[in-house]
């Protein structure tokens, strides 16, 4: 995927301000925002309160297809949603909090959505049912319509996908069955171990790392 042009930095820019309410970006926003915008898988630590949120919001509005959030807490998932919806934003969520008629007509929608983000939780897309809704036709031709992937508190990975919650170990199978779209991880803290567990469980290729919200240099990161 090409580097932001300068005119898509403007159309960014008008949708930054028209949609989200903001004239400019905070540090570090843009660095992650160009990162994804190149098609790089990249992993950003983030102060909470740094506005990781919008690092993959405002891509994703300029992005053809699904931008889908995987996030492990369904709290963070609907307040995030919630102000999505505020903002006249395309958004859904699919949890086990949705009746059956809910996630019915949520699988509709997913369906017919041209642009859209999509929170989940690990254990939603895990399940084929899932996988096989975002590729948006049944068949042998079905084609991924998912243009980004997004963890959130992806520290959780290493903290919990290797005791309770091993659906954290299977984000990396749905990546590649959804045709392998690039990867954004998002945490406020990891250790270089952590950092090197993300990187692996997620097989991240080549990511570009990047720290925010403190002075020091940003960090390139590969996987011999």
């Amino acid at each position: 995927m090409p580097a932001a042009t300068e005119p898509s930095r403007k159309a960014m820019h008008r949708t930054l301000r028209d949609v989200f309410g903001f004239e400019s970006l905070r540090p570090g926003q843009r660095e992650i925002i160009d990162s994804v915008m190149q098609g790089r898988d990249t992993l950003a630590i983030m102060p909470t309160g740094a506005g990781k949120s919008l690092c993959y919001q405002l891509p994703a509005m300029h992005l053809s297809g699904l931008t889908l959030v995987v996030s492990p807490l369904i709290a963070l998932m609907k307040d995030q949603l919630d102000k999505l919806l505020a903002a006249d934003v395309e958004a859904m969520q699919i949890n086990s909090t949705l009746s059956a008629a809910e996630e019915r007509q949520t699988y509709e929608n997913l369906n017919t959505a041209a642009r859209a983000i999509v929170f989940v939780t690990p254990e939603q897309l895990a399940k084929p049912t899932l996988r096989e809704a975002l590729h948006g036709r049944r068949g042998p031709c079905a084609q991924p319509r998912v243009s980004l992937i997004v963890v959130d508190e992806a520290h959780c990975i290493s903290q919990w996908g290797h005791d309770f919650r091993p659906a954290f170990l299977q984000i990396a199978d749905a990546v590649r069955s959804l045709g392998g779209p690039p990867v954004l991880a998002l945490t406020a803290t990891a250790t270089t171990a952590v950092v090197d567990d993300i990187v692996r469980t997620l097989g991240m290729r080549e990511p570009r790392v990047l720290h925010t919200g403190v002075y020091r240099p940003n960090l390139r990161y590969s996987v011999t």
